[in-house]
């Protein structure tokens, strides 16, 4: 079996524990988390501490792989690369539930998310550290780019292109063949009928555009 630690310890981490322990072969050895105290537990898994405990950890199981269950793009990235500063061979599994449907010719990258529901339609790519959530849809031959996510219930037809660390948030539906572009989100129960430019916040039915935004800029 694999031994996983998660990096995280919220909500986010929760989904993460169900679709691996669903999943079979994972062996969950703990989570990492710098805002909450070593030795609460999560789902009954232990916090171990923060980065700082990587290299102890490694030295009992240097075979360990690694998941950021983190929702927000730009803080995925940071961690990521901090972990891979901290341990540069580092090697980042995928959680993909077993509900989830992949279609033919779908190239997954590493260190991604499916959740429950979602259906990736043949010929898309998803990129590495992406997240696909409960109940999307990717059309065909459409791209997620890396560390960019989908909410709940987003809807993608096909040859859709969406931006490195962009967000399309809940129940939002992009057209066939827009392109939204980098660092930029697409506001809840937007229908995007345009492509959207990078460093963007757009929304609405139609979607528009309302102002620009810093890559870090919170929006969960």
């Amino acid at each position: 079996m694999k031994k996983v630690v998660i990096f995280g310890a919220s909500g986010h981490a929760k989904v993460c524990i169900d679709i691996l322990e669903r999943s079979g072969g994972y062996k969950i050895i703990g989570l990492l988390d710098s805002l909450k105290p070593k030795g609460l537990k999560v789902f009954g898994y232990p916090i171990l501490g923060d980065f700082t405990v990587i290299p102890d950890l490694l030295k009992n199981a240097s075979e360990l792989e690694f998941f950021v269950a983190i929702g927000d793009n730009w803080t995925r990235h940071q961690i990521v690369q901090k972990l891979i500063e901290i341990h540069p061979k580092s090697v980042f599994v995928n959680a993909i539930h077993p509900d989830a449907i992949i279609g033919k010719g779908v190239e997954l990258g590493n260190g991604i998310m499916i959740m429950a529901g979602s259906i990736v339609n043949a010929d898309s790519s998803l990129e590495d550290f992406t997240i696909v959530n409960t109940r999307s849809s990717v059309g065909h031959e459409s791209k997620l780019k890396k560390y960019s996510s989908l909410a709940p219930n987003c809807t993608l037809a096909g040859n859709v292109v969406v931006g490195s660390f962009s967000a399309i948030s809940i129940s939002a539906t992009i057209l066939n063949g827009r392109r939204i572009g980098n660092h930029t989100i697409i506001g809840a129960g937007s229908l995007v009928v345009e492509d959207a430019d990078d460093f963007s916040v757009c929304y609405g039915v139609p979607a528009k555009f309302v102002r620009s935004r810093e890559r870090d800029d919170k929006y969960l």
